[in-house]
């Protein structure tokens, strides 16, 4: 089946390849949802591949008042405009003339100008031009027979309501519905994408974040691997942190393309824990992302610094890269998408994030936060990729809190940090909980952090220091 390539990022992968060409589809949402702006950018996208596109107004925006917006967007094209993206006017025609002629102006219009593609804009309000239902009903079955003979790709926008696309005739005569709506949570105004019809093609389901910028429409799939994507061969090559003690707690390192929870209180060393992991890859000639939500970038080499890591060669020669994203702007719905993505382009084989308590925070659905944590680690795993995710732990002495979420589950590995008591002493105890497809050691090692690194000491030798 040939299909129209829509040309907006992650769009047309959603869509398994695109819009079956020929096909009729509704693009509906309240006022300020992004619909004009969706199909505009694909007709622009689509006049660069050589489409024609016709585009009429009834009584929403003027075609000039349309044009002058869309000037703000990198997809617009000035050259193309009555040539490839042409503009009429039937709003004028059914007010004028009535709506008998309504039909004859689109046929006219289709013959004279032989586009591709042909959008109305807004469809719903041409309702009120009709006395009843039933007369409008009889309009839209002839106008979906008219507009099957001239052989083009249809798009019908307008302002509905989700419960209305159940109920209106014209969703009847519907091969795809696009459903655009917004929600306003408490640091953002999100607008979402959902597909809930496409005949002729698969698609995928569930609701989509998308993005309106300069550059126009960007979608962020939902991610939930399903199916083959949640296949893939287990590797056993192990991946060490290059501290002598853990490797051997760990029975070598961390498995490849698994996935570690590094949990610990404020203070413990998670951060240099998962430095150190990265640093150790890089002096293999393995590519290290870290992705903070608490530190910036100048701090984290400091931390290095004094460590005695040499962390500024391989920043240099691109083997490290650190990246800090404030935590005050995350939005998990782009940003686990987008982590992915930097990810293939840069062909990390070792990823940190720093911590996954900032996405937990950023969220205000608890099992969105669990969900989207699994989906990324699944597509992780899927390439392969040694994850660590650091979680605060904010009881101080608990030795058996891993995450107060309890995501654990998403977890191959976990590694405790901790605080004891010695009598008027603190200190710091590390441990593992769990190591997948290892006989890992049970013991608990007391460890320290000095100018020279990470030290583990040797088993903790009092069991009631553990409170």
């Amino acid at each position: 089946m040939d299909k129209l390539k829509t040309g907006i990022k992650n769009l047309d992968h959603i869509l398994d390849g695109g819009i079956p060409v020929y096909s009729l589809n509704i693009v509906s949402g309240s006022p300020g949802s992004g619909k004009t702006i969706f199909v505009q950018n694909i007709i622009f996208n689509s006049a660069r591949n050589g489409l024609k596109s016709l585009y009429l107004t009834t009584i929403s925006e003027s075609q000039f008042k349309m044009v002058r917006h869309l000037q703000e967007f990198e997809f617009f094209l000035d050259d193309v405009l009555g040539d490839k993206v042409i503009y009429g006017d039937l709003g004028t025609v059914l007010r004028k003339q009535g709506t008998d002629k309504g039909l004859e102006y689109l046929s006219q219009m289709i013959k004279k100008h032989r586009p591709d593609i042909v959008v109305i804009d807004s469809f719903k309000a041409i309702r009120d031009f009709f006395p009843d239902e039933k007369t409008f009903k009889a309009f839209v079955f002839e106008l979906a027979a008219a507009l099957s003979i001239w052989e083009v790709t249809v798009f019908l926008v307008g302002e509905y309501e989700e419960k209305e696309l159940t109920l209106l005739s014209e969703f009847a005569i519907a091969d795809g519905i696009f459903h655009l709506y917004g929600q306003e949570e408490k640091r953002f105004q999100k607008r979402y994408l959902r597909i809930l019809k496409m005949r002729g093609t698969n698609f995928e389901q569930g609701e989509h974040l998308f993005k309106i910028s300069h550059a126009g429409i960007k979608v962020y799939p939902r991610m939930k691997p399903e199916g083959i994507e949640l296949q893939y061969e287990v590797r056993m090559k192990k991946k060490g942190f290059g501290i002598t003690g853990l490797d051997e707690m760990l029975c070598g390192g961390l498995t490849e393309g698994s996935i570690t929870l590094i949990s610990g209180s404020t203070g413990t060393g998670k951060t240099a824990f998962a430095l150190k992991f990265l640093l150790e890859g890089a002096e293999k000639g393995e590519k290290g992302l870290f992705l903070s939500f608490e530190e910036p970038v100048a701090q984290l080499q400091n931390t290095a610094r004094n460590l005695g890591w040499e962390i500024d060669k391989y920043l240099a020669d691109g083997r490290l890269d650190i990246k800090f994203i404030s935590p005050i702007e995350l939005d998990v719905d782009k940003h686990a998408f987008e982590i992915l993505d930097m990810v293939k382009e840069k062909k990390v084989e070792r990823l940190i994030i720093d911590s996954i308590s900032a996405f937990e925070s950023s969220v205000s659905d608890i099992q969105k936060y669990k969900d989207y944590l699994w989906a990324m680690g699944q597509q992780l795993k899927r390439q392969y990729v040694t994850t660590i995710f650091t979680v605060l732990n904010e009881e101080l002495f608990s030795p058996m809190v891993v995450t107060k979420a309890q995501i654990s589950l998403i977890a191959d590995n976990i590694i405790f940090l901790r605080y004891v008591e010695d009598g008027s002493s603190i200190k710091k105890v590390i441990g593992i909980l769990k190591a997948r497809g290892s006989d890992h050691d049970k013991a608990l090692m007391e460890y320290e952090i000095t100018k020279n690194g990470i030290n583990i000491l040797g088993k903790l030798d009092k069991a009631d220091m553990l409170r």
